[in-house]
């Protein structure tokens, strides 16, 4: 396969993770003995002509977001980001209800939820089954994949848009081409298109490998957006770092010189280039990292094992399927994982079929130790549950393994 940027075929291997299923297809109890369960080559590359790290093997679409299992407003915490960036782009770009905004994925529409006390007109894009939960909020949504055949609907029936956002799925669409002819074909002459993406710097600095998954097809520094968007005929003219996800990069982009160009784009683009985040040699040690991490963490987990200790897991968002089953973690060392998504109490984990259990069983069984797969809401997680009645230890997995 070739570059999703460039389209050269000079892709260098990084990191393999091995085979790995779905990370948000979780399975009943009827179909843990079923040997179907389809599993996928996960192996990080790095291109070496326009330095876009990628996975070469793409999963059908069809199987990883028609039946969905993850909700944007599950989390409070994700619920509430989403609600204060329609808040800030209302403010930001001064929109009336003449103007149109469509977000791409939309998933429940939380997002679009966010603008409709502006009385702003909003569209929502979402292949899954909980489109049906936007539509039941208000939202108007188109129940598909988006694309350019898709964007020229949408342009006859809605017109253009004033902004088009796209959170944490810009990096997932496979028909990466059609996917910016669709944003360029809907886009208002003086339009953005927003994205909000796991930022490349983050996942390198902070050793989360636990962001690799299938559903992840790319993995974008701003160096390699300003060149998508450049191949085009658009271009970047902002950029803010944010925390959501364990770090993610927000891109303001639009049709070329329709928007001042700021100062944190060439800024960001220079602190890039000083930590090598387009350098092979980066990416190497990185995977180098992630070996270590896989060794350390399997050592602590076997040792309260070997003491008799009775460890479980905290959430299983899609990130926890990559270190469950890279680290071959399965209910031998953990008894189970608590939830508190609807959707995922009484299922098992993809790969490592660990079963998914209430929250609550945290507090009535008082397990000595819980490894907190989502570990990068751990600022929040942690005094919530304490406050709940948990008294166990906290294991921390990333970057280094850790008990608190």
């Amino acid at each position: 396969m070739a570059c999703y940027i460039c389209e050269k075929n000079d892709l260098t291997e990084i990191l393999d993770l091995g085979n790995h299923p779905p990370p948000l297809i979780l399975l009943s109890k009827n179909e843990l003995d079923d040997k179907s369960e389809p599993l996928f080559p996960l192996k990080l590359f790095f291109c070496d002509n326009c330095g876009l790290v990628q996975l070469k093997d793409a999963v059908d679409p069809e199987l990883l977001f028609r039946d969905y299992s993850y909700t944007s407003s599950a989390s409070t915490s994700f619920k509430n980001h989403l609600h204060g960036f329609a808040k800030y782009l209302v403010d930001k770009f001064s929109l009336t209800k003449n103007d149109l905004v469509i977000d791409i994925a939309s998933n429940d529409g939380t997002l679009l939820e966010g603008f409709l006390p502006f009385k702003i007109k909003v569209l929502g894009i979402e292949p899954s089954t909980v489109a049906q939960l936007a539509e039941e909020k208000g939202v108007t949504t188109v129940n598909d994949f988006f694309d350019e055949s898709v964007a020229k609907t949408i342009l006859e029936k809605w017109g253009k848009a004033k902004i088009i956002t796209a959170t944490n799925v810009f990096a997932h669409i496979h028909k990466l081409d059609s996917l910016m002819k669709g944003i360029k074909l809907l886009l208002d002459d003086d339009g953005s298109f927003v994205s909000e993406n796991h930022y490349l710097k983050d996942l390198i600095e902070k050793l989360e490998y636990d962001t690799i998954y299938h559903e992840h097809l790319r993995y974008y520094g701003l160096t390699q957006l300003v060149t998508l968007f450049e191949k085009y005929g658009m271009e970047v003219y902002d950029v803010e770092q944010i925390s959501t996800h364990g770090g993610s990069i927000r891109v303001f982009s639009c049709k070329k010189n329709t928007h001042k160009i700021s100062s944190n784009v060439l800024s960001l683009l220079e602190e890039e280039k000083k930590m090598g985040l387009t350098s092979k040699q980066t990416l190497f040690s990185f995977a180098d990292r992630v070996s270590q991490n896989k060794i350390e963490l399997l050592s602590l987990l076997n040792q309260l094992h070997s003491e008799g200790k009775k460890v479980v897991g905290i959430s299983a968002p899609a990130r926890s399927c990559t270190v469950l089953n890279y680290c071959k973690i399965d209910s031998s060392l953990l008894n189970y994982i608590t939830e508190s998504s609807s959707l995922k109490i009484g299922k098992y984990t993809p790969g490592s079929h660990i079963p998914i259990k209430s929250d609550s069983f945290l507090n009535d069984e008082q397990p000595d130790f819980a490894l907190l797969l989502s570990w990068h809401l751990q600022d929040s997680i942690i005094p919530k549950l304490r406050q709940n009645g948990f008294k166990g230890k906290f294991i921390i997995p990333l970057p280094t393994p850790k008990i608190i």
